[in-house]
C-alpha cells in the first residue's frame, strides 16, 4: 500500500483544516494511501519532520499558507529522493494556489492533492533554501511574517492592510529602501529601490500588477521586478500607469529582467522567502532550479466562470447535506421523544399496579 505524510497547520487561516480533517483523510484513504498526519507545533517544524521521515513516503501533502508550502519545499528538496507533493491552501493570501488555480475549498484540494495528475515545476533557489514563488525586499514585505496568527484569523486580510498603513510612515518607508546593483546574464544596472521580487509566479501578495502576463512556470527562468524610489508625485503617477499597462520596459519606474540567474549586491537587506523570513543579506545569488518540484496539481485552470458554477453547485450541494442532517436530527429526536413518552407510560402503568397489590 502506498504512504502519504499529511503535514498541516491547524491554525492556519481560520484553522479551516480542523474542521475538514476527517473528510481529507478520508479521501487520501479511498486514494489508495496509509496516511500519517501530523499536525506541525510552531514555526520551521513542517521542514524538520519533513526531512526526518519524509524519505519514507511515497507523497507529502501539506496544508497550510504560503509558509507551510515553503516548509514543504525546502523539506523535500533535503530528502535523498524524489518525493511526489501535494498541498491544501488554508492561508489568508495562498498567491500559489492562485497560480496554479487550486481551488481553496479543503477536500476539492485534497482530491487534487491526491491526483496523478503530477507537473514537474521549477523553484527559486536562494543561497541555499528555496522558495517556491517569490522572494522579496523593501516596503511592507516583512507583514506576513510579522503580522500575528491570532490577528490573521480574526480579520484575515484586513489585518495585513492595517500594517501595511503603518509602513507608510516616513521613517519606515526611508528605512525599506535599498541601494542595490543587480546583474541579470547580460544585463546590470542599480539604483536605490523601494521594492524588488525575484518570482517564479502569476500573483504576488493577490497583486497580479507586479508580475509579467508571459509567465512560464516550468522554463527555467526568474522574473524579477525593482521599483526605483520614486522622488516625486510625478514617479509615483508614472509607476501606476507602467504597472497598469503591463508595461515593464519604462526604466523610470520599473526594471524588469528574467534571467536563470540573478546576483544583488547590497546594502544590508532583509528579504522574504514566499512571506517568510529569509534573513538579511549584504550579497546573494537567486538561480532557477528547472523542474525540480513534483507536485499534483488540477488538469486545467478553470475560469472566473467555471469557477462561480463549482462555487453554486457545491453551496447547494452542501445546504443540502445540512438539510438531511437536520431532518435526520429532528426524525431521531422526535423516535427519542416517543421512547421516552413509552417509557413514562410503562412506569405509570407500573406505579398503579402496584398501588392495586397494596
Amino acid at each position: 500500500m502506498k504512504k502519504l505524510l499529511f503535514v498541516f497547520n491547524p491554525y492556519s487561516g481560520t484553522g479551516v483544516i480542523r474542521e475538514h480533517l476527517s473528510e481529507v483523510l478520508n479521501v487520501f484513504t479511498k486514494a489508495g494511501y496509509a496516511v500519517v498526519a501530523y499536525p506541525t507545533q510552531c514555526a520551521g517544524d513542517g521542514i524538520n519532520k519533513i526531512h526526518e521521515i519524509g524519505a519514507q513516503f511515497d507523497r507529502i501533502v501539506v496544508a497550510g499558507g504560503d509558509g507551510m508550502l515553503n516548509e514543504m519545499v525546502n523539506g523535500v528538496m533535503s530528502l535523498p529522493k524524489e518525493v511526489e507533493t501535494g498541498y491544501i491552501p488554508t492561508g489568508t493570501v495562498n498567491d500559489f494556489a492562485s497560480t496554479h488555480g487550486i481551488p481553496k475549498h479543503v477536500v476539492e484540494a485534497a482530491e487534487i492533492a491526491v491526483s496523478d495528475n503530477v507537473k514537474s515545476l521549477d523553484l527559486g533557489k536562494f543561497g541555499d533554501k528555496y522558495f517556491a514563488y517569490v522572494s522579496a525586499f523593501g516596503f511592507a514585505t516583512d507583514v506576513p511574517y510579522k503580522t500575528k496568527q491570532s490577528a490573521k484569523n480574526r480579520w484575515r486580510i484586513l489585518a495585513y492592510i492595517v500594517n501595511i498603513i503603518k509602513c507608510l510612515a516616513p521613517k519606515r518607508f526611508k528605512a525599506a529602501c535599498r541601494k542595490m546593483h543587480v546583474k541579470a546574464g547580460d544585463v546590470e544596472f542599480e539604483g536605490e529601490f523601494i521594492f524588488g521580487t525575484i518570482s517564479n509566479s502569476r500573483s504576488i501578495g493577490t497583486l497580479h500588477l507586479l508580475v509579467d502576463k508571459h509567465v512560464v512556470l516550468d522554463d527555467g527562468l526568474l522574473e524579477a521586478s525593482f521599483i526605483p524610489r520614486p522622488r516625486r508625485i510625478k514617479g509615483w503617477i508614472r509607476l501606476y500607469k507602467s504597472l497598469k499597462k503591463d508595461d515593464f520596459n519604462e526604466a523610470q519606474s520599473l526594471r524588469f529582467v528574467r534571467a536563470p540567474e540573478i546576483t544583488l549586491t547590497m546594502e544590508p537587506t532583509t528579504f522574504t522567502l514566499d512571506g517568510e523570513d529569509g534573513g538579511e543579506h549584504e550579497s546573494i545569488t537567486i538561480t532557477a532550479a528547472n523542474k525540480v518540484l513534483k507536485i499534483a496539481l488540477p488538469e486545467r485552470i478553470l475560469t472566473k466562470r467555471e469557477r462561480k458554477k463549482a462555487r453554486r453547485a457545491r453551496k447547494k450541494a452542501e445546504k443540502r447535506a445540512r438539510k438531511a442532517k437536520l431532518k435526520e436530527e429532528k426524525r431521531a429526536e422526535k423516535a427519542q421523544k416517543k421512547v421516552e413518552k413509552k417509557a413514562q407510560k410503562a412506569q405509570k402503568k407500573q406505579k398503579k399496579q402496584e398501588k392495586k397489590g397494596s
